[in-house]
């Protein structure tokens, strides 16, 4: 069970082809099956009666647990949620495999010659990208990523498409192969995803 204070990651069953990990912090637990989260995103969709995955590290090993949402409660530093873990913990597959959600680091790409469209997660193979453009699954796409102050530069090639409000669509995307170099997109990307989740797994209890 997490301790109270701790970063652990929530990923809705639906999002089965993207696997998205959102990062939430435990306010309380209780007993060895409940426990209250707080999502670091306040938009994210949690849901009474919804079935989840959770995700957190337990002896350095990152391990996945079946849960319910039971209630949502307003709280000081915003709406709750009253979970319910079912079943136990057992190992989860590399977390290389997962997309980490970046809608608060606030990162931006250039995404076929437009600059600052919203990154949304990223993987150590691909990234989400939001923009007023229209393009069709398998479409090879020109991108570039920015961070800590580098440049990765590269091609992607658009996996899915999810069309938003106000004209907007969000395109899943995975990195073209291409030469091995630093600046590379695919280095961007392994760089990105490795670092935030490191920054988000380092406030777990211990700093594992």
């Amino acid at each position: 069970m997490p301790i109270k204070g701790s970063t652990i990651f929530v990923r809705f069953p639906n999002e089965s082809k993207n696997r998205i990990l959102h990062p939430v912090t435990v306010t309380q637990t209780g007993g060895s099956n409940n426990l209250t989260v707080l999502p670091e995103d306040p938009n994210l969709a949690l849901e009474t009666e919804q079935e989840i995955l959770i995700y957190f590290e337990k002896k350095r090993k990152f391990m996945q647990q079946p849960a319910k949402v039971e209630a949502l409660l307003e709280g000081e530093e915003g709406t709750v949620a009253a979970l319910k873990t079912l079943g136990d913990p057992i190992p989860a597959e590399s977390r290389q495999c997962y997309r980490v959600s970046t809608v608060l680091s606030k990162l931006t790409s250039t995404f076929d010659n437009v600059e600052d469209c919203s990154l949304r997660d990223v993987s150590v193979t691909g990234f989400a990208v939001i923009t007023s453009k229209h393009y069709k699954t398998g479409q090879i796409i020109d991108a570039e990523l920015r961070f800590e102050g580098k440049r990765y530069i590269g091609q992607t090639s658009v996996q899915s498409v999810t069309e938003m409000p106000e004209g907007l669509f969000r395109y899943g995307v995975n990195c073209v192969k291409a030469a091995a170099s630093p600046t590379s997109l695919s280095k961007g990307v392994q760089q990105i995803s490795m670092s935030v989740q490191r920054q988000q797994l380092n406030r777990l209890a211990g700093g594992a």
